[in-house]
């Protein structure tokens, strides 16, 4: 009992501000909010609370059980179902290429940031229906999520803002830079040959007068770099 302690001392859990190298393709670089920078530590804990059910009322859904990568982070249903078996009034919008999203959120674009659209979805009670301060015990007691918050924003404590902050940071993450369009621009690939129909019917504007030249004037709308109106 009186021999050297050998063990070696465990290093206390520190802020980790490494940054996180966002790939944007062939995109301009996006501009990131400066008092929320892309780091390893805040998208490596905002995408485990995108996975994880702890933000559902009954610990049985997630972020992703509507925003389903296998579909551009969207849901195949018309109405997004939540927590409680009932459809929402819209369709869980795809969450991809965010970081460049300059026209608010939602679909009414009721948000002005993402940090304050990525936590009203689960306190609604048309979607994941749990309290907030709920939330914010579930995860301060949790044997891990402190320390995670630790390394992402430098204190244990875990509020709504913090929370909001490392969803905001994974959401910016998923970008979407090199589709078969992207390729098509920078001209290392060609379009089949109904594609490039479909290219020039969605770019092409309306002309009654004329319908063998007339397109489906899409771009109107679905404009810029994120085909966002």
């Amino acid at each position: 009992s009186c021999s050297k302690d050998t063990t070696d001392p465990v290093d206390p859990i520190t802020k980790d501000t490494t940054p996180y190298q966002l790939n944007t393709g062939d995109l301009p670089q996006p501009s990131i909010a400066e008092d929320n920078p892309l780091t390893i530590a805040g998208v490596g804990l905002g995408r485990r609370l995108f996975y994880d059910n702890i933000l559902s009322l009954d610990q049985s859904m997630n972020c992703a059980s509507c925003h389903q990568q296998e579909f551009a982070f969207s849901d195949t249903s018309r109405f997004s179902i939540g927590v409680e078996g009932e459809p929402g009034g819209r369709q869980s919008m795809a969450v991809v290429n965010m970081a460049w999203n300059s026209n608010e959120f939602f679909w009414d674009g009721r948000a002005h940031l993402l940090r304050d659209q990525v936590v009203k979805p689960i306190q609604d009670p048309l979607e994941l229906n749990l309290a907030m301060d709920v939330l914010l015990e579930r995860l301060q007691n949790d044997p891990e999520y402190p320390n995670l918050f630790i390394k992402a924003f430098g204190t244990s404590t875990i509020t709504e803002d913090l929370l909001g902050l490392a969803l905001e940071q994974f959401c910016n993450s998923i970008s979407s830079g090199n589709s078969k369009y992207d390729q098509y621009l920078n001209g290392s690939t060609e379009l089949t040959e109904s594609e490039e129909r479909g290219r020039e019917l969605f770019f092409a504007e309306y002309n009654p007068g004329f319908p063998d030249i007339s397109g489906a004037d899409c771009a109107h709308c679905h404009s810029g770099i994120n085909f966002e109106n």
